[in-house]
């Protein structure tokens, strides 16, 4: 899907560009307060609204489409002195953008960010399986992946009980969350340690307020700076509050902002990025909230209509009537393919690069890149910040693949250079299996013998989603030589 050749944008008044602005603060987080930032911005010709995760910078890069960000306003986190230099790789954000014509011109009038929120992990996490975890912060369940999720400052191995970390993500409901960022920021200090959290106002009363929001206890003094309607707090209204831990369940409030909790009833031009919740049809499920009907939609790939469910990531285009999104373009983005094990072939210029298995025939995988793709460095004490496939070495270099499989090809949303594990890994659908001797997966043929563990069992048949783990170390130095036999399989 590329946004720029959308033919449905149309003409904005400029009351209504400003109140769209506003809204869309509140759709991908941001504060209430910074929404009049908006004013003036870009004049007042036709605009356009993009909101997803972040995939590369040189300007920067959402939903797969580059925007030119030299004469762009960022708010970042409420502060509107911010610059780009303030974001990262796999943060959410809500860009409004230029568009002449009916068509994006690819230039980022505003960026805005806000995190979902930022507190203490309360118990270490609980290992899921399928590379995830989950843990919660301030009652809000968190799910992380150790390909998909971005961290900083940690690691999806790392993250322990009484770290404090900012999200960024998608809501899948309105406790949950699948990160697709992840900072540390500190360490828990009951009283000192700063926090943030939205939601709505329960349980009001008292003098000075209180309140709560997801069970969490909010308190307040006279210093408290509240920035809502009329200037009065009301059970029911959506606000995000900023100040300090005082207990595990309880913050003391020195900001809280009133936030609209999505986009206006009427809004045209939007790219929508999230994870499918709430499914009822395919003219009737959310992303991020926000009500979908893609019964009309350009679908991609063709079969997307019978792989729509609930916790599918996708992106959406179309305009906003009446509260609901009616898609024109709709693409899963869902990944079904994960290798692991050392690199190839690299082609810059082709935007590819190849993954190679250590099978008794040498097997690899093309892996083709694209504007969606986010690239993640996490090998060794150096690791190189906004990464490329230019940074990718020949034989030397040991990934982390997740994407979608086409055609025996593997179109990545996620390369990490990883420390060399002691395992290679291969999952996708399964091409032919022929129990007992092999099991094909795009086109590399694993082998399996009498020692090769099956998890649940191995009735499974082409079509199937499994992975295979090959623990003999496929590096070339090693005394050892991969056996490229399959030492685990299990079906997804």
């Amino acid at each position: 899907m590329n946004s720029f050749k959308r033919k449905y944008l149309k003409a904005l008044t400029l009351a209504g560009s400003l109140l769209v602005s506003a809204v869309i603060v509140s759709a991908c987080g941001g504060g209430g307060g910074g929404s009049s930032q908006s004013a003036g911005v870009g004049g007042t010709g036709v605009r356009g609204y993009v909101q997803g995760k972040v995939t590369g910078f040189g300007s920067i890069y959402v939903n797969g489409d580059k925007f030119d960000t030299d004469a762009s306003k960022f708010l970042v986190d409420g502060n509107p002195a911010a610059t780009q230099g303030d974001l990262a790789i796999g943060m959410v954000v809500s860009l409004e953008v230029e568009a002449e014509d009916g068509v994006y011109t690819g230039k980022a009038l505003k960026v805005i960010y806000d995190d979902e929120i930022e507190g203490p992990v309360d118990a270490a996490p609980v290992v899921l399986g399928g590379g995830q975890k989950q843990f919660d912060v301030f009652d809000q369940s968190i799910i992380i992946d150790d390909t998909g999720t971005l961290f900083e400052d940690t690691s999806f191995a790392d993250i322990a009980a009484n770290d404090v970390v900012e999200i960024s993500g998608f809501r899948t409901s309105p406790t949950e969350i699948t990160a697709t960022f992840v900072k540390k920021t500190g360490v828990l200090v009951l009283g000192a340690t700063e926090v943030e959290l939205r939601g709505t106002i329960a349980n009001l009363g008292g003098s000075p307020a209180s309140f709560k929001i997801n069970g969490i206890t909010i308190t307040t003094d006279t210093m408290t700076d509240i920035d809502v309607p009329n200037g009065v707090l009301s059970n029911g209204l959506y606000v995000e509050v900023g100040g300090f831990i005082l207990t595990a369940t309880s913050v003391h409030a020195e900001e809280i902002e009133h936030e609209d909790e999505g986009f206006d009833v009427d809004v045209d031009g939007v790219s929508l990025e999230g994870i499918i919740s709430n499914f009822s049809s395919i003219s009737d499920f959310e992303i991020n909230g926000q009500a979908i009907d893609a019964s009309g939609a350009e679908l991609e790939p063709a079969n997307a209509a019978m792989l729509i469910a609930d916790g599918v990531e996708v992106e959406v285009e179309g305009d906003i009537v009446g509260g609901v999104l009616i898609a024109e373009e709709l693409e899963i983005e869902e990944s079904d393919a994960e290798l692991e094990s050392f690199v190839g072939q690299v082609n810059v210029v082709g935007k590819w690069f190849s993954v190679r298995y250590p099978t008794a025939v040498p097997g690899s995988i093309v892996v083709r890149t694209d504007g969606k793709t986010v690239f993640e460095d996490e090998a060794g004490l150096n690791p190189v910040e906004n990464m490329t496939i230019d940074d990718l070495n020949k034989t030397t270099d040991y990934v982390r693949v997740e994407g979608r499989e086409v055609n025996d090809e593997v179109v990545a949303s996620t390369v990490k250079r990883i420390d060399v594990e002691d395992a290679c890994k291969l999952q996708g659908q399964v091409d032919v299996h022929d129990p007992g001797i092999s099991i094909t997966i795009l086109g590399v043929v694993y082998q399996v013998d009498v020692a090769t563990s099956y998890d649940p069992s191995n009735a499974f048949v082409a079509g199937d989603i499994v992975e295979i783990e090959d623990e003999a170390d496929p590096r070339p130095a090693d005394p050892l030589p991969a056996d490229g036999i399959a030492d685990l399989v299990e079906v997804d």
